[in-house]
């Protein structure tokens, strides 16, 4: 890990304000809301790496948050209130022959199927990818940020520090990520059936007798 980003991620860790954290009772899941601030903020790559160094007692490390069901989706953005935050979603992108970008393959940082989408209107759609006003691939997903003009969806494809250059000023619409933790599977053990008592017992009691003759 380069010096540049670990600063990033310790200056990180100070200034990010974790506005929900709650379990859903749909999956049992853990959720975190963190937002930025007006002095900080962190791209999608940066904000994927901070989430899997979180940790959670009875949980799996963090990961910005995947959706893979309505349920989850309406938790995520009626409960946690999720809107205009950087999620677990990403695709790999190449120009075809006549120079336009093409999403090829969107996937969760979990490997999880990509089988649920929720894509507002016209998404994903490379906005001005490689132009002055969105200069990286728009290969990332994000929350829609405005509640208002939510029209048959809520996802969003940006670039990876959801920038964009509008009257030659920097916008962004990205106001924080949301962490995910899937609780750890805990095993109970099974109990042995009197008979396979019987047997550890007896085998245990014979084993006591020939060492008290030995």
């Amino acid at each position: 890990m380069s010096l540049k980003l670990f600063s990033a991620l310790m200056l990180t860790a100070m200034s990010l304000n974790l506005q929900a954290a709650v379990v859903s009772s749909g999956n049992d899941h853990y959720y975190e809301l963190h937002t930025f601030t007006d002095d900080w903020r962190l791209d999608w790559n940066e904000a994927k790496l901070f989430a899997e160094s979180l940790t959670r007692p009875g949980y799996s490390n963090g990961y910005l948050a995947t959706i893979t069901s309505q349920q989850e989706d309406d938790y995520l953005w009626d409960v946690i209130g999720a809107r205009g935050t950087f999620l677990g979603g990403f695709d790999v992108s190449k120009q075809n022959s006549n120079g336009i970008w093409e999403h090829q393959n969107w996937q969760w940082v979990t490997g999880e199927s990509f089988s649920y989408s929720n894509w507002h209107d016209g998404e994903p759609n490379h906005w001005q990818d490689g132009s002055n006003a969105t200069p990286d691939p728009e290969d990332y997903l994000m929350y829609w940020w405005r509640a208002s003009d939510i029209n048959g969806g809520r996802w969003n494809d940006t670039n990876v520090n959801n920038s964009e250059l509008v009257d030659n000023q920097v916008r962004y619409t990205a106001r924080g990520f949301v962490v995910e933790y899937t609780p750890l599977q805990i095993t109970t053990p099974v109990p042995l059936p009197p008979s396979a008592w019987l047997f550890v017992s007896g085998f245990m009691l014979l084993f006591s007798k020939r060492k008290f003759k030995n």
